[in-house]
C-alpha cells in the first residue's frame, strides 16, 4: 500500500474516533439536558394538580364559607380568621388565616389560597409555629421546602400515634418523599382527619368506664416508667387498656379493681381515642407496648437498665430476647415462658427474676392474668417497674406481623388482626368495639359527662 493510502486510511480512522467521541459527548450533552428537562416537566406536573386541586376547593368550598362568616360576623361580630405565625419558605415567619370554626377539616379551607400564591404547597412538611430562638442551622434542608397543608406528622398526630416528634417525621417525610408517595398521603389525609380533635388537651388523667389512666405523650410515658425503674424502691405496676380490656372490666370486677389499684394505666388503640373524643377530653397519644418497646428499650439502654422477659410460649421469649438486643442494643437479664402453674410455681420464677437483677418485667400473659400475677407478685420482686405486655412477646420475636404502619395511621390495625386471626380475633372487634362504644355512650349519658 502507498504512503498516500496509509495517509488516508490513518485520516478515515481519525475521523471515525472523532466522529465517535462527538456522538458520545453530544449523547452525554442531551441526557444531562433531558434530566433537569424530566424534572422539570415533573415539578410542573405536579404545581399544575396543587393549583387544579386548590382552584376547586377555593371556588367551591372557601369562598362560600368566607361569604357564610361574613355574614355571620356582620349580625354578632365574630371574627372570621385566626391568625397563626408559622415558620415559612427559607425559615422566614409567615402569618396565615384559618377560618374561625371548630372542625379543623374545616378551618383549614382558607389555606388553599396560600398555595395559588406560593406560601403553602398542597403535600410537604407540617406546618410549624414559628419559634425565632430556635436553631436553624441543622433544619436548613427542611426550610428550602413550603410547609404542606397535608404531611406526614399531621396524619400520625390526628391518629395519635405520632411518637417520633414533628420534626423527627418531618425528616422522615423528606427521606421518603416521591410522587407517588405524596399520593398515597394525601389518601391517608382524610380518614386520619376523622380522629383529629379541635379541643385543646388539657386533662392529665381521664376516668372511662371507671377506669382512671393517664393521658400523655410516649415521651411523657417512657419517662416515667424510667424513672421508677431508676428509683427501684418498690415496685410498681403499669398497665395498658384497650377496648377489650374495659369490656372485660365491665364483667369482671377483680379486674376492674386491678386496674383503679394500678400504679399507672395508658391508653392503647384507635377505641380509645374514639372514647376520649366522645367524652370532649382529647387523647394526647396512644400509648400501647408495641410502639412503646423501641422507645423504652433506648431509655433503658441510656440508662444501664436490663430487662426481664416473662411470658410467651417456651422459645418465644427467648427470640425475643435476641431481636431486642440486635435491634435495640437492649440488655436482657433473663427469660422465661408463661407456660407455668400461677398459683403454685410462680416461687421460682419470682426467684430468677430477682437473681437476674433486672430493673424492668414484661409480663405477657394477656389480659387480665397478667394483671393479676403482677398485683399479687409484685411486693416481692426487686425489680423498679412490672409492665404487662399482653401480645408483644409475639411481635417482637416474629411470630407475628404488625399491620404496616399505613393502615395504624388510619386507624384499621384492627382489621389486619382480624385477617390474620379471624376465629380469634372477629369477636373481640367485630362486636366487642361497637359494644365498648355503646358502654362509652351510655357511661356518658350516666355520668353527664
Amino acid at each position: 500500500m502507498s504512503r498516500s493510502g496509509n495517509e488516508q486510511e490513518s485520516r478515515a480512522e481519525h475521523i471515525r474516533k472523532l466522529e465517535s467521541t462527538l456522538k458520545n459527548h453530544l449523547g452525554h450533552r442531551i441526557v444531562k439536558a433531558t434530566v433537569p428537562l424530566s424534572i422539570s416537566l415533573r415539578d410542573w406536573l405536579y404545581m399544575l394538580i396543587e393549583v387544579i386541586i386548590s382552584l376547586t376547593v377555593v371556588i367551591f368550598f372557601a369562598l362560600p364559607l368566607l361569604l357564610i362568616l361574613f355574614v355571620v360576623k356582620l349580625f354578632s361580630g365574630r371574627a372570621i380568621f385566626i391568625n397563626r405565625e408559622i415558620t415559612g419558605l427559607n425559615g422566614v415567619p409567615t402569618t396565615i388565616k384559618y377560618f374561625n370554626v371548630p372542625l379543623q377539616i374545616v378551618s383549614s379551607l382558607s389555606l388553599y389560597a396560600y398555595i395559588l400564591n406560593g406560601k403553602l404547597a398542597l403535600i410537604s412538611t407540617s406546618i410549624k409555629q414559628h419559634d425565632a430562638s430556635a436553631a436553624l442551622n441543622e433544619n436548613n434542608y427542611l426550610q428550602q421546602l413550603k410547609p404542606g397543608i397535608f404531611s406526614l406528622w399531621q396524619v400520625r398526630k390526628n391518629s395519635n400515634i405520632a411518637h417520633e416528634g414533628q420534626l423527627n417525621t418531618d425528616w422522615e417525610y423528606c427521606f421518603t418523599r416521591r410522587p407517588a408517595s405524596d399520593l398515597l398521603l394525601l389518601l391517608r389525609s382524610a380518614p386520619a382527619y376523622l380522629f383529629a380533635s379541635s379541643i385543646p388537651v388539657e386533662a392529665d388523667h381521664i376516668n372511662l368506664l371507671d377506669v382512671t389512666f393517664s393521658n400523655v405523650s410516649m415521651k411523657e410515658a417512657v419517662q416515667q416508667i424510667g424513672e421508677v425503674a431508676i428509683d427501684g424502691k418498690t415496685s410498681e405496676s403499669v398497665f395498658f387498656i384497650n377496648p377489650d380490656c374495659l369490656n372485660k372490666s365491665r364483667t369482671d370486677s377483680n379486674y376492674l379493681a386491678l386496674l383503679q389499684q394500678a400504679d399507672y394505666v395508658y391508653p392503647d388503640g384507635i377505641g380509645i381515642a374514639i372514647a376520649c373524643k366522645i367524652l370532649r377530653t382529647p387523647l394526647k397519644e396512644n400509648i400501647n407496648g408495641t410502639d412503646m418497646l423501641p422507645f423504652l428499650s433506648e431509655m433503658a439502654s441510656e440508662q444501664n437498665l436490663s430487662f426481664f422477659l416473662l411470658g410467651g410460649k417456651p422459645g418465644v421469649a427467648d427470640a425475643m430476647a435476641s431481636n431486642m438486643k440486635q435491634k435495640f442494643n437492649a440488655t436482657v437479664a433473663g427469660t422465661h415462658d408463661g407456660y407455668f402453674d400461677h398459683e403454685r410455681e410462680s416461687g421460682p420464677v419470682i426467684d430468677a427474676i430477682n437473681s437476674s437483677g433486672a430493673d424492668i418485667v414484661l409480663v405477657a400473659f394477656g389480659a387480665p392474668l397478667q394483671e393479676r400475677w403482677i398485683s399479687t407478685n409484685k411486693s416481692s420482686l426487686n425489680a423498679g417497674v412490672v409492665l404487662g405486655v399482653g401480645g408483644l412477646f409475639d411481635f417482637y420475636s416474629g411470630n407475628t406481623r404488625r399491620a404496616p404502619r399505613w393502615l395504624r395511621e388510619i386507624g384499621l390495625e384492627w382489621v389486619y388482626r382480624i385477617l390474620q386471626e379471624p376465629g380469634r380475633m372477629w369477636q373481640r372487634y367485630v362486636i366487642g368495639n361497637p359494644l365498648f362504644l355503646a358502654r362509652v355512650l351510655l357511661w356518658k349519658i350516666r355520668n353527664h359527662t
